[in-house]
């Protein structure tokens, strides 16, 4: 137990009920009725015939099959629960919606201020509605609109058309782009067509359907195109708290390159009308370092006690079991047996992050972990890679989503008749992402598991955010690279790397809402340089990697949250040509990077090591945070007020202590005098916030106090149009002092989710800081950015004295809304907050602070 650990403020009461008070939303301008119909008629006219020629098509391919056409409705600004005004159509069903952001301006469709005056230099947002319309549907759908146009009441219960066709922008069907955009999967097949691949898997995800009937349909017309193609379906994965719904295929040769052909043109798979996506199978992975390694003459440390048992679960490559720094401190959980061809120089990744969990960087001389660490291998070496050691990827024969979510069930419920193999773990680690599955606007099915599944077990997920190491263009010529100070080559590398935000974004399952999403930053523990004519990107220290995917997440929330050490990234000059200069990023395991565990260049060599770098990385000592965090918790729940730590699960409680910490340092302020520009100052902070998130952790802040800075939790189970008011007393020798003082606060929860509603997480939870309790201001990350996600983490600073007295307290008012349709579930939450002054006040704010924590302990207690 440390001199001053963290206090546990007593449990929290509730206000009196008030209406929430708010300003008018902003709307854009819409364009007048008039307008309206001499826009989208054609349009209408368009879609059904489209709709027509389907029809006349299928009467000749398959008799029985009703024709259907997935109809895209695109609109500028929310139209509220047009769910019901789907179901209110007899033959459309409700597919989903997608939130579309920066739609430009043009002379219909623009932002009208609170004041009235026209902002046509301001980007907009809308919405995409996705229906599945037959010929009756679509029929009555159009009768509404020759209604709505010409001016004529709607018939009761369809009021809300008359919103989506004022606020209607465009209207088309799915088609083959959508299918296709973005998902790797034509690329992936003609690279496996020019190796010549006999058999190529393919990940196909249907419309999930809600009616069991129309989902068995679906499947079977998908697979019986499947098999007009000489192709079988191996896999079928069904999760309906998601609405997922997706079959692994495999084709021969022949049929795809026919597929590649007849892409722009009439193939029956790419054209079904049941297909949402199609994509590449087995893409989820991690960086692949080059084989580089050096021998780790580093004693060793015996473990002197017992190890406990796991808390973190690590998902990824099997690692080295036997190897001398992770010989006896793994739990390896193999049902599928991967390790029979796993040879021992592939294992690669795995044993690499179970090492940075185990030891951390292991030039850092950290004591390792007091507990083991569960292992679940989800990749294995990559069949179809002809090189040695083969990549390692997620299987070609598995869904993903289906891998992951058994993998899991298979910790806290267990797998067919076996019982549960690890209902104590409390987070796990997923230091891999899927390489083509950029995020844009709709969240993944697999980020849509894991928040699904963080609820459901109270689960907290560490996802690392990406990695991007394409190769870096700088705005200058390639011949004065050389002769750049250090300043400005750091300058000239950052706008770079924030102008290239379109190609760096989070790779999936990084934006999911409830997980906590990791970068890394440009730090190690190194002390060499083995890369020759190595060209370093930064002077400072601290800032984020080149190599990070950037934010924003889903709904615009701040992704992702953290930064963690994760190795300095170096370049080299580029052989391609161009008039700027080119820089390629080194992805070669020579130092700089962070130290880990390696295979030796025979399967007896167990001492050897090699440096990486990346997010992956980052991630990975985040859990090797947590797991440390876990035994504060659990000194902790056996004091005073232990109660409170028992209440609310303690992947909550880690969620909100690894964010704690965090802050912007001074990375906020480079980056600030590098991008700051007249153009972006009003959105600064919010821009910002894609590069560094809430900051670099600080796990000692939040395992211990001292003097001058004292950080109390508080926690408990809200629900909707609940209100808790936590009191954390104010220190009163610090009334009337003028001097720095800062106040942490952090709120954390894991949200239910809503798979048929747009907003997606259940539980909106926030707090509104208490300002002019202690005359501070709100500092760093954008205040309504930080009330998008399941983490509110807020920094107030001030030097103003203020006046209180003995026995007061800041309150903190906690609030929970329904977000996403109703909210019926109690919601665990946990808060931490950290007042801290300058040491030049020279007051003990700690000891004033605990005094009046225990009184009030107590006095709750005596009442209770």
């Amino acid at each position: 137990m440390p001199e001053r650990p963290l206090l546990i403020l007593p449990s929290p009461t509730e206000p009196p009920k008030q209406k929430r008070k708010g300003f008018p939303p902003q709307r854009p301008h819409l364009p007048s009725r008039e307008r309206q119909a001499e826009r989208m008629t054609p349009k209408l006219a368009i879609l059904q015939e489209a709709l027509d020629a389907r029809r006349a098509r299928l009467r000749t391919e398959a008799s029985g099959v009703i024709p259907e056409e997935v109809i895209v409705l695109e609109t500028v600004g929310p139209v509220n629960d047009f769910i019901e005004a789907v179901r209110s159509v007899r033959g459309l069903e409700w597919l989903g919606e997608i939130e579309e952001e920066d739609i430009p301006p043009d002379d219909d469709f623009f932002v009208v201020d609170r004041d009235g005056a026209s902002r046509t230099d301001k980007l907009l947002r809308g919405r995409l509605f996705l229906v599945l319309s037959n010929h009756q549907a679509l029929q009555q759908m159009l009768s509404l609109w020759s209604l709505w146009k010409t001016d004529q009441a709607l018939p009761w219960g369809f009021g809300k058309w008359s919103d989506l066709f004022s606020q209607l922008r465009d209207v088309r069907p799915w088609g083959v782009r959508d299918r296709l955009h973005e998902t790797g999967v034509l690329d992936d097949w003609r690279d496996r067509v020019e190796h010549n691949a006999e058999l190529i898997p393919c990940e196909i995800e249907l419309w999930f359907r809600v009616d069991h009937r129309r989902r068995r349909a679906a499947r079977d017309r998908v697979a019986a195109i499947v098999q007009s193609l000489q192709g079988t379906v191996r896999n079928e994965a069904l999760i309906e708290e998601i609405g997922y719904h997706a079959l692994l295929a495999q084709l021969p040769i022949g049929s795809v390159r026919l597929l590649l052909v007849e892409t722009g043109q009439e193939s029956s798979l790419i054209q079904c009308e049941q297909i949402q996506f199609l994509r590449a199978s087995g893409q989820m992975a991690g960086i692949v370092l080059e084989d580089e390694r050096t021998t780790d003459i580093r004693t060793v440390q015996p473990d002197v006690a017992p190890l406990g048992e796991p808390v973190v679960a690590l998902f990824d490559g099997l690692p080295l079991q036997s190897h001398r720094r992770l010989s006896g401190r793994l739990v390896v959980d193999d049902p599928d047996g991967f390790e029979t061809d796993y040879q021992a120089a592939e294992r690669r990744h795995g044993t690499a992050m179970a090492s940075l969990i185990i030891h951390g960087d292991i030039d850092a001389d950290e004591p390792p972990i007091n507990r083991l660490l569960y292992v679940r291998p989800i990749l294995r070496p990559d069949e179809r890679d002809w090189r040695q050691p083969r990549q390692e990827t997620a299987p070609e024969n598995s869904l993903v989503v289906d891998l992951i979510h058994r993998a899991v069930r298979r910790l806290f419920e267990g797998d067919g008749n076996a019982p549960a193999v690890a209902r104590q773990i409390c987070v796990i680690n997923l230091s891999i992402g899927i390489r083509d599955r950029l995020f844009e606007s709709a969240i993944s099915p697999l980020a849509r598991l894991l928040d699904w599944l963080a609820w459901k077990y109270q689960v907290l997920f560490v996802v690392s955010a990406g990695n991007h190491a394409q190769s870096i263009v700088l705005d200058v010529p390639r011949n004065q690279v050389a002769s750049m100070s250090p300043q400005d080559l750091q300058a000239t590398v950052i706008k770079a790397v924030a102008a290239d935000a379109r190609h760096r974004r989070l790779l999936s399952p990084a934006e999911a809402v409830n997980a906590l999403t990791v970068g890394a930053v440009h730090s190690d523990a190194s002390t060499g340089q083995g890369v020759v004519r190595a060209i370093q990107p930064y002077c400072d220290d601290d800032l984020p990697s080149i190599i990070n995917a950037q934010g924003m997440g889903y709904r615009r929330a701040i992704k992702p949250e953290i930064l963690v050490p994760g190795g300095r990234t170096v370049l080299l000059e580029s052989l391609q040509q161009g008039a700027n200069a080119i820089l390629d990023v080194y992805t070669q395991s020579r130092q700089p990077g962070q130290c880990v565990a390696a295979p030796g260049p025979t399967p007896g060599d167990l001492s050897y090591t090699w440096y990486g770098r990346g997010t992956s990385n980052a991630a990975a000592l985040a859990s090797r945070t947590a797991s440390r965090l876990y035994d504060v918790l659990e000194e902790l729940r056996q004091g005073a007020g232990g109660d409170v730590i028992e209440t609310v699960p303690y992947a909550v409680w880690l969620k909100a202590l690894l964010v704690h910490g965090a802050n912007w340092g001074t990375a906020g302020d480079v980056l600030r005098m590098v991008l700051l520009t007249s153009r972006n100052s009003r959105r600064f902070k919010e821009y910002l916030t894609r590069l560094i998130g809430y900051g670099i952790i600080d796990p000692i802040r939040v395992s211990e106090c001292s003097e001058h800075r004292v950080t109390a939790l508080g926690g408990g189970l809200i629900q909707s149009n609940q209100s808790h008011i936590h009191r954390f007393p104010l220190p009163p020798s610090l009334s009337g002092q003028r001097g720095w003082r800062q106040l942490v606060i952090t709120l954390a929860w894991i949200s239910p989710v809503n798979p048929v509603h747009q907003s997606w997480r259940r539980a909106d939870i926030s707090f509104t800081p208490p300002l002019t309790s202690l005359q501070v201001a709100r500092m760093q990350a954008d205040w309504h950015a930080v009330q998008r996600g399941t983490l509110q983490h807020e920094i107030l600073e001030g030097e103003k004295a203020t006046a209180f007295i003995d026995g007061d307290n800041l309150e903190i008012q906690v609030n929970c809304r329904a977000d996403a349709g109703v909210l019926e579930d109690m919601v665990p939450y946990a808060l931490a907050t950290t007042l801290e002054v300058a040491e030049e006040i020279n007051i003990d704010i700690y000891s004033e602070v605990s005094v009046r924590v225990r009184a009030a302990q107590i006095r709750v207690a005596s009442s209770g």
